[in-house]
C-alpha cells in the first residue's frame, strides 16, 4: 500500500479536484476503488457496482449517479464527477466514506472546506473556518429556509443574517450554498441563489452610491 493511500484511509471525506495540467478523473476513480478495498468491510458484504469482480473483503462501493438509487450507510461512495443534484443522496450518510472526484475545476471547493476533507493534491486537510458567528449566521440562513424560502418573510430573515457575515467580512456565496445543500434539496437551493443574487446586487449598490451626507462635488 502506498503513502499516499495510507494516508486517505485515515479521512471520511476525500476531495480529489480538477487538474488543470493533468487528467484527476480516471486516477481519482482507481481512488476509489482503492480506498474500497483497502477498508475493512463493517459486515463481510457487498460488491463494487461495475467495476469488475471485487478482490476478498471488499468493502461495499456505490457510485453515486442521477439514476444510481439510494445509497446505503457504511460503505464508499466514489462520486465520480457529480453534479449537485447527484451529490443530494449523500446528504444523510452518516458513516460512509465519500471520494469525491470534481469534473469543474474548483466547483466543489467549498463543499471540501466545509466537510474538513483530505485533498489528494496537496494532502492537506481542508478547512472552512467557520467562527461562532459565521455558523450561528449559516444555521440561521438554513432555519428560514424550512419552506424553502418560499415566503417573503423567509428572505428577510435570510438577508438579515446575509448582512451579518458581510458586516464580519465572512461572506462566500459558495460556502453559503454548499453549507445550505447539507440538508436542502437542489430544488430550494434555486431559490436560495435568487436571494444571494439580490443581496449581492445590493451590496454592489452601497458601493456605488455617493453617501448621502455629502455633496458629490465639494463647494469649497
Amino acid at each position: 500500500m502506498s503513502g499516499q493511500l495510507e494516508e486517505v484511509l485515515k479521512h471520511r471525506y476525500i476531495y480529489v479536484p480538477h487538474g488543470t495540467k493533468k487528467d484527476t478523473i480516471q486516477p481519482g476513480k482507481r481512488l476509489g476503488l482503492a480506498v474500497a478495498r483497502a477498508s475493512r468491510p463493517p459486515d463481510g458484504r457487498g460488491t463494487p457496482q461495475g467495476l469488475g469482480d471485487p478482490p476478498p473483503r471488499t468493502r461495499q462501493l456505490d457510485i453515486v449517479a442521477e439514476r444510481s438509487g439510494h445509497l446505503q450507510d457504511g460503505g464508499v461512495v466514489l462520486a465520480w464527477c457529480p453534479t449537485y443534484k447527484v451529490m443530494e443522496k449523500s446528504q444523510r450518510l452518516e458513516r460512509s466514506v465519500v471520494v469525491l472526484v470534481e469534473w469543474i475545476h474548483g466547483e466543489f471547493d467549498a463543499w471540501a472546506r466545509l466537510h474538513g476533507a483530505y485533498s489528494v493534491a496537496n494532502g492537506e486537510v481542508m478547512d472552512a473556518g467557520l467562527t461562532a458567528e459565521v455558523s450561528e449566521a449559516l444555521k440561521g440562513i438554513v432555519y428560514e429556509g424550512y419552506n424553502g424560502w418560499t415566503k417573503s418573510t423567509d428572505e428577510l430573515m435570510t438577508l438579515s443574517f446575509l448582512k451579518d457575515l458581510a458586516a464580519a467580512g465572512a461572506y462566500d456565496r459558495e460556502l453559503v450554498l454548499a453549507y445550505a445543500r447539507q440538508s436542502k434539496s437542489e430544488h430550494s437551493i434555486e431559490r436560495l441563489k435568487k436571494i444571494l443574487d439580490r443581496f449581492e446586487t445590493s451590496q454592489r449598490s452601497l458601493l456605488t452610491t455617493p453617501d448621502s451626507d455629502f455633496p458629490t462635488s465639494p463647494s469649497w
